[in-house]
């Protein structure tokens, strides 16, 4: 079995490029990596056949040229490089979505079985939720351009499999229509070595948000909850950018609130444990690593069905609706009241997570080759 993959990231990198270079070690693992297609020079070896990197020019500062049509234009310009690699003979193309049309059609002329890999909710269920939050807040900005929304569509269509992460993503697909058969599920994992429980030096009531700080992160109703708490001894502490849908809504609660602000961290393990529960209400993701990272530091989590999270409700902390301000007040109170309950839900959440390692979810993506293959023939 020989595998090509295809991102259009740099490896090991952060964001997709991190997900897709823990693929690869897998996929490399037992000599069935034969070609990585990405984006700029990488400092990683994987295949014996090499990296093919796709070079393309630093963004152009134009005004009608804005950020996301720049990647939707560099996303086309490594699809079209992507599929004359596949002229190499291989078992499987696996490319990710709005990245891989032109390859994904190149590889099933060549009778290559087709994987894309889709980190969100389906298309049209990720625009509507985005949407009703746009609606809500006044925000006239588009989602997406219409162009990627289209690419998407066609891209699941062409494909022989979807692979997905979370069954919130799973379940999106499946009320579009799409057959099981057509999806593969796989969680996404953690380096639970990197990221392990550690002692707090204080005793502030400490609820913790990492992540794009954004309206589809759903930090709107985190903030608004722990306005209305008043807790005594507690701070809010946000780690991440500020999306430009949010600026306005973060000076306003900055003001008013005992709120703490990082944009960014290399050591987001520490960030956790010195805090008290992690609180992440998005309204859409894909499976977020953030919820990941905080359980395998310990930390019982609150948050939403909606964000992918391998939490279990009332063992690891609790998921709620999404856009419940009461819910999140409610299970935040719960903690502050019991701090005994962060201790032991704390500890069950490590031991869950030590279930999602990267390793594990390696051997769960060869499993699906394997079975693939098997069935084409």
């Amino acid at each position: 079995m020989e595998v090509i993959y295809a991102v259009a990231a740099p490896l090991a990198k952060g964001g997709i490029g991190n997900l897709a270079y823990h693929a690869l070690k897998a996929i490399n693992k037992d000599g069935h990596l034969k070609k990585v297609i990405t984006i700029g020079k990488s400092e990683v070896e994987l295949s014996k056949n090499g990296i093919a990197n796709v070079f393309y020019p630093k963004r152009i500062r134009l005004p009608y040229l804005d950020a996301k049509r720049w990647y939707y234009l560099r996303n086309l310009y490594f699809d079209y490089r992507a599929k004359n690699f596949l002229k190499e003979e291989c078992d499987i193309f696996h490319g990710w979505n709005s990245q891989c049309l032109s390859s994904l059609k190149e590889a099933k002329k060549r009778g290559i079985v087709t994987v894309v890999e889709r980190s969100s909710s389906h298309i049209l269920t990720q625009m509507e939720l985005i949407k009703e939050e746009y609606k809500t807040y006044g925000i006239k900005l588009k989602p997406e351009l219409d162009v990627v929304i289209e690419r998407c569509l066609k891209e699941y269509e062409v494909a022989d499999y979807i692979s997905v992460p979370s069954q919130f993503v799973y379940d999106s697909f499946l009320k579009r229509g799409f057959a099981r058969k057509k999806l593969i599920l796989i969680p996404l994992g953690v380096d639970i070595e990197k990221y392990r429980p550690g002692k707090k030096k204080d005793k502030v009531f400490r609820i913790l948000f990492m992540g794009q700080i954004s309206l589809r992160k759903g930090a709107q109703y985190l903030l608004r909850a722990f306005s209305e708490l008043k807790l005594k001894n507690s701070e809010l502490l946000l780690v991440g950018g500020i999306g430009r849908d949010f600026k306005k809504i973060f000076k306003e609660y900055r003001e008013k609130i005992e709120l703490k602000y990082i944009p960014w961290s290399n050591d987001l393990g520490d960030i956790c444990r010195q805090s008290s529960v992690f609180v992440f209400p998005s309204i859409e993701e894909g499976s977020a690593l953030v919820n990941y990272i905080a359980m395998a530091c310990g930390l019982p989590v609150i948050t939403a069905f909606n964000s992918g999270s391998p939490v279990r409700d009332g063992e690891d902390g609790f998921l709620v609706p999404i856009r419940d301000v009461e819910a999140l007040k409610e299970k935040i109170l719960y903690f502050y009241k019991r701090p005994q309950e962060i201790k032991a839900m704390g500890i069950n959440a490590r031991k869950e997570i030590e279930h999602y390692t990267w390793e594990k979810y390696g051997e769960k993506l060869i499993k699906a080759y394997e079975k693939i293959v098997i069935s084409k023939h």
